[in-house]
């Protein structure tokens, strides 16, 4: 399929609309990580949840000017934001990870291991993607990362854990993106496999938070819940 492209004088922009649903993504996570910030509180699990979305804002700007400079003379130009871009989004499923084992009951030293383990496949990750550029890559690890959230909240959610539910919900919407963009599933050149993905990563974004800050509500809840049983 050709790459659309849009000519504004002697700019000529490529994949005009993957960039603007690149911007919409970054604003939506910005905006997430913002909203974490002023309103839910510090613990770890909030915290690793907060910096997925930064890094994934981060990873769809660079993505922005990435896709606008495809099929120009710039090519080391998009190399090096694409590698960026790339790189920012595996540190967004390392925190997402990061969030999860916080999440799941085990021993505190099995707990440590695995955020090790984390950490080393991260910088394995990164090596491949400076070593080879390739983006492919990226799946896998985004791919092994949202089977495992998917499984912890799935259980989560059938042991009635609140908010758990919407976090399977955003995992589902990521697995048919990452389908997506694999089968290179196209209505047209302008709106191509990337676009749809892109407009599926809003809206998994948007379950994922609106599950978090119902982990963050109930939580509230029953803190106060609490304290009124023993002023009772």
């Amino acid at each position: 399929m050709d790459i659309a492209t849009v000519q504004i004088g002697n700019l000529i922009i490529g994949e005009p609309m993957t960039s603007l649903t690149d911007i919409i993504i970054a604003v939506t996570s910005f905006v997430l990580f913002l909203r974490i910030r002023d309103r839910l509180n510090e613990s770890y699990f909030y915290q690793s949840w907060r910096m997925f979305f930064l890094f994934m804002g981060i990873s769809t700007s660079f993505g922005t000017f990435a896709h606008a400079l495809n099929g120009s003379r710039a090519v080391e130009l998009y190399t090096v934001l694409f590698q960026v871009m790339t790189i920012c989004s595996s540190i967004a499923v390392f925190y997402a990870l990061q969030a999860t084992i916080s999440f799941m009951a085990m021993r505190d030293d099995m707990r440590r291991m695995l955020h090790t383990l984390n950490v080393i496949i991260l910088f394995i990750f990164i090596a491949y993607t400076i070593a080879l550029g390739d983006f492919e890559i990226f799946k896998l690890h985004a791919g092994g990362a949202l089977f495992i959230i998917f499984i912890t909240h799935l259980i989560a959610m059938n042991r009635r854990h609140w908010g758990s539910g919407w976090i399977v919900s955003g995992m589902l919407l990521s697995f048919f993106t990452v389908y997506i963009h694999s089968i290179q599933f196209s209505f047209s050149q302008w709106f191509n496999y990337k676009d749809i993905s892109h407009v599926m990563m809003v809206m998994s974004l948007i379950c994922i938070y609106t599950g978090i800050k119902a982990m963050h509500d109930n939580l509230r809840l029953s803190v106060y819940r609490e304290r009124m049983q023993r002023l009772l």
